[in-house]
């Protein structure tokens, strides 16, 4: 017993290093890919690594702030937690600013926020409180609907921002859910399939992310026909990679910032990796990478309570799908999704959401 219970807090330290080591190396990162940018818009090189520092620090303070408090104090205001993001969404949709086609932010005046990130950390919430409650007798197709409709309702609101790559995430995070509950595999398996042609036709229902899709599948940019429009960033990201030769350029020293590479600290962090730290930091980071989402999924595993299990779960898949298709579009072995790599990427609403949701997978009433 006390070798196991000496494993799981084992487990949670690891957990904390290497999401440690991720933030730390995001700094660095987000520090360099914005210099420049930072410089051209508000003529100061440390005013965008000033607002990702700001916002990592509230991050961390709401995340220490959690787990002071137990965690069936924040269940027992699900309910109204998921309505509010869901007007909050459909609001966004009329009130929000639209930038570059996209209805994502809400200007506050005093802070801008991605409503969309800060709705990842409640739907797990809502759905993992909706499915501990499932029993082993229970009718199924009802929980899945009970867990699953006010979520939808929000990943479909996500989805007209337009945000496909929110929504696909979101979507993955309930599916992953609903397979780590009690109900029976059966169900979400059939559900997978359904979700699978859904979300084909969705990728497809309109003619930029078509093109992508297209792009992508038949390997236009690989063979070298394309050099601008959709393959800009596939080659600037691939030759900002490849520039980093073995032990790459040094930090601080990236040459794609310089506007080569659109959205380099955010949506391609990846490459500026590849480019200042080389193959051998691409490998150390994938590493690090890998050992945090697994040590997620290895406390959800061992966590007794069903609550912080399907929790815990959800936050892991949450890391793991942004993370491989951060990572895969930056090397184009998946199309371009604009979405941001945890931890790491520039981004206040995202990364406050993260630490909201590490808060609560190490609040009190942990077991």
């Amino acid at each position: 017993m006390k070798i196991k219970l000496y494993f799981d807090k084992y487990l949670l330290k690891i957990n904390l290093v290497f999401v440690t080591l991720l933030v730390t190396f995001g700094i660095f990162l987000v520090s360099s890919a914005t210099a420049v940018e930072s410089e051209r818009i508000y003529e100061d090189s440390f005013y965008m690594i000033g607002n990702h520092m700001l916002a990592l620090v509230i991050g961390i303070v709401i995340a220490f702030l959690i787990t002071k408090i137990d965690y069936k104090n924040i269940t027992n205001i699900s309910n109204y937690l998921i309505i509010f993001i869901s007007l909050v969404l459909f609001f966004l949709l009329t009130y929000g600013d639209n930038v570059f086609g996209s209805t994502r932010w809400l200007d506050l005046g005093f802070v801008r926020l991605q409503p969309s990130e800060i709705a990842k950390p409640i739907i797990i919430i809502w759905v993992a409180d909706q499915l501990s409650k499932v029993e082993q007798d229970s009718n199924n197709i009802k929980s899945i609907w009970r867990s699953s409709f006010m979520p939808g309702v929000a990943i479909i609101l996500i989805f007209l921002q337009p945000d496909f790559g929110t929504a696909a995430t979101l979507a993955f995070i309930v599916f992953i859910q609903l397979l780590f509950s009690r109900v029976k595999f059966i169900y979400p398996a059939l559900l997978s399939i359904v979700a699978w042609f859904t979300g084909k036709f969705f990728l497809s229902s309109e003619i930029y992310r078509a093109e992508r899709l297209r792009v992508w599948s038949e390997g236009i940019c690989d063979q070298g026909l394309e050099l601008l429009g959709s393959c800009f960033q596939v080659h600037q990201s691939r030759i900002a990679i490849s520039s980093g030769g073995m032990f790459g350029l040094g930090p601080g020293t990236s040459r794609a910032r310089w506007g080569s590479l659109p959205s380099a600290y955010s949506d391609f962090i990846s490459a500026i990796i590849g480019e200042e730290y080389g193959f051998v930091g691409y490998i150390v980071f994938v590493f690090i990478l890998s050992v945090s989402v697994i040590s997620f999924f290895l406390i959800a595993i061992r966590q007794k309570n069903e609550f912080k299990r399907i929790f815990t779960v959800g936050l892991g898949a949450w890391i793991l799908f942004q993370s491989v298709l951060n990572l895969g579009a930056s090397v184009y072995l998946l199309p371009i999704t604009g979405i941001v790599l945890p931890f790491v990427s520039y981004g206040g609403s995202a990364m406050v959401s993260i630490f909201i949701a590490l808060g609560i997978m190490y609040s009190r009433g942990y077991e």
